[in-house]
C-alpha cells in the first residue's frame, strides 16, 4: 500500500509539474526568430527585352522579412530597376497568438527535420528560404520551384510554415499572399 501511494503522489508531482512544461512549450520561446525570403523567377531568355516579364509570370520583388519573438518585423523589398535604386522598407507589430500559432505551425511542420534544400530542373520557378532559431536551435531550408513540389510532404510541411508566416505578415508585393 506504501508503495502504490508514493506512486501516485510521483505521478501527481509529475503531472503537476508538467504542467508548466506545456504552457512553455505552447509560449513563443525568447530566441526565437525567423527569416522569410522570396526570390522570383529570373530571366534568362535572350530574346526578352530588358525590363520585359517573361509571358506569364507577375512582376514580384524580392523581399526579406525579419520577425523576432518581441513580435517586431521588419520587412525590404528591393525595387531597384535599371538606373535607379529603390529599396522598400516597412515595419509592422505581430501580437503574441499569431506569434503563438506561428511556433506551434513550426513545431508541427517538425521543421528541424526537413532537409536544407528542395529544388526542381531549373526552369523560370521562385525560390523560398525560411531560417528559423527557436529554443537553441536553429535551421534553414530553401525551396526552388515550388509549385513543382507541393506533392512531397516535406515541402508541404515548409510551405504551412511560410504561408502562416505571410497570413501574419504579408509580402510587400502586390497580391503575393499565402496559399
Amino acid at each position: 500500500m506504501r508503495t502504490l501511494c508514493a506512486a501516485v503522489a510521483m505521478a501527481a508531482v509529475l503531472v503537476g509539474s508538467s504542467a508548466p512544461l506545456a504552457a512553455e512549450r505552447a509560449a513563443v520561446p525568447p530566441d526565437f526568430s525567423l527569416r522569410a525570403e522570396y526570390y522570383p523567377p529570373i530571366p534568362n531568355a535572350p530574346s526578352w527585352a530588358p525590363g520585359a516579364e517573361p509571358p506569364g509570370l507577375k512582376r514580384w520583388h524580392p523581399w526579406t522579412l525579419t520577425l523576432g519573438a518581441d513580435g517586431r518585423a521588419e520587412q525590404e523589398s528591393n525595387r531597384t530597376v535599371p538606373g535607379k535604386k529603390k529599396i522598400v522598407r516597412k515595419s509592422v507589430r505581430v501580437s503574441s497568438r499569431d506569434l503563438q500559432r506561428l511556433v506551434t505551425e513550426v513545431r508541427r511542420a517538425n521543421f528541424y527535420l526537413l532537409a536544407p534544400e528542395y529544388a526542381f530542373e531549373v526552369t523560370h520557378h521562385p525560390t523560398l528560404v525560411l531560417r528559423i532559431a527557436m529554443e537553441g536551435r536553429s535551421h534553414e531550408v530553401t525551396i526552388y520551384g515550388p509549385d513543382r513540389l507541393r506533392g512531397q510532404p516535406e515541402v508541404a510541411a515548409f510551405l504551412r510554415v511560410w504561408n502562416e508566416t505571410l497570413r501574419i505578415v504579408p509580402a510587400l508585393n502586390p497580391g503575393q499572399r499565402a496559399d
